[in-house]
C-alpha cells in the first residue's frame, strides 16, 4: 500500500487542533485515522490527540485478520473508549470543558476498507476516475440540506457550517457510523478534515487524485496547497492510501 499523510495548520488559525494516525501492519493492514478538535484554548488539540491516541491503540490490540463485523465491532469499542476518556476530561477540568472532536478511523486491507465516523470529517474513495463520499457529514447544514430547507449552494456560506451535530468526547454517549466497501487495486482512500472539503471542491480532488503524473507524496501536497490557495480559513489534514494488491501478492 502507498501512503502520505499531511497537515497544516492554514493562513488563519494560530493552532493546530487536527490529529493524525497511520500505521501499517505487518499483518498487511493500515489503520488510519483523521480527527479535528474543538473547544476552548488548546481543548481542541487534546481532545483530537487523545482520541486519535486511544483508538490507535485499542485497534493495535486486536487481531484484524477477522470478519468485517468484528472490526466495525473493534472500531466501535475504540471510539466508545475514547470518547469516554474525553468526556472525563472535560468534566475534570474547566479548560477542558465542552471539548470533543470529530473523527473518521478505517481499518483497510487489501480486499476492504471498514470505517468508523463521527462529525464532518470525511473519507472518499477514488475508484476507475470517479471520486465517491464515502461518510455523510454529521452536521446542522447537512440536515438541513436533507430536509429540504437550504440548498446545496446556500450550505456552502451558511453562518452555521461548522456546526456539528455530534463529536467524540462531547456527551456520555457518541453515535458512530460505520462504513464498508470493498476497494480495487489502484483505488485511492483520503481521509480529511473539513478544512480541505470546504476550500476544495469535490471534482478539483477527484482531479488531483487522478493524475497519473503526481505520485501519493505530490497529490497529498498539491491538495494542501489548493485549500492554502482558496483562503486557508481552517486547519487542514489527511491521509491518503493508495491499494497496490498486485504488488502486494506478487
Amino acid at each position: 500500500m502507498e501512503i502520505a499523510k499531511r497537515t497544516d495548520v492554514g493562513r488563519v488559525r494560530e493552532i493546530n487542533e487536527d490529529s493524525l494516525g497511520l500505521e501499517q501492519l505487518r499483518s498487511g493492514h493500515s489503520l488510519a485515522i483523521v480527527a479535528d478538535g474543538m473547544g476552548g484554548h488548546l481543548a481542541g488539540d487534546v481532545a483530537s490527540q487523545t482520541v486519535v491516541k486511544m483508538i490507535m491503540e485499542g485497534l493495535l490490540e486486536q487481531k484484524l485478520n477477522t470478519s468485517t463485523d468484528k472490526k466495525s465491532n473493534y472500531l466501535l469499542q475504540a471510539i466508545g473508549t475514547a470518547n469516554d476518556a474525553v468526556f472525563a476530561m472535560s468534566q475534570k477540568k474547566e479548560e477542558f470543558k465542552g471539548m470533543g472532536t470529530t473523527a473518521v478511523a478505517a481499518i483497510v486491507d487489501t480486499e476492504d476498507i471498514v470505517l468508523g465516523h463521527v462529525g464532518d470529517s470525511r473519507a472518499y474513495l477514488l475508484h476507475n476516475g470517479g471520486l465517491y463520499q464515502l461518510t455523510e457529514d454529521h452536521s446542522y447544514v447537512n440536515l438541513l440540506k436533507k430536509h429540504g430547507q437550504i440548498t446545496e449552494e446556500e450550505a456552502k456560506n451558511h453562518p452555521q457550517r461548522n456546526m456539528i451535530v455530534r463529536a467524540v468526547g462531547s456527551s456520555e454517549e457518541v453515535e458512530v457510523d460505520l462504513v464498508h466497501t470493498p476497494w480495487k487495486d489502484e483505488d485511492i482512500l483520503l481521509l480529511c478534515t473539513d478544512g480541505l472539503t470546504t476550500m476544495v471542491e469535490d471534482r478539483e480532488i477527484g482531479i488531483i487524485l487522478s493524475s497519473t503524473t503526481l505520485n501519493m507524496e505530490e497529490k497529498a501536497d498539491h491538495l494542501i496547497q489548493l485549500a492554502l490557495d482558496a483562503g486557508g480559513t481552517d486547519n487542514i489534514s489527511l491521509i491518503l492510501l493508495k491499494n497496490k494488491k498486485r504488488s502486494a501478492t506478487s
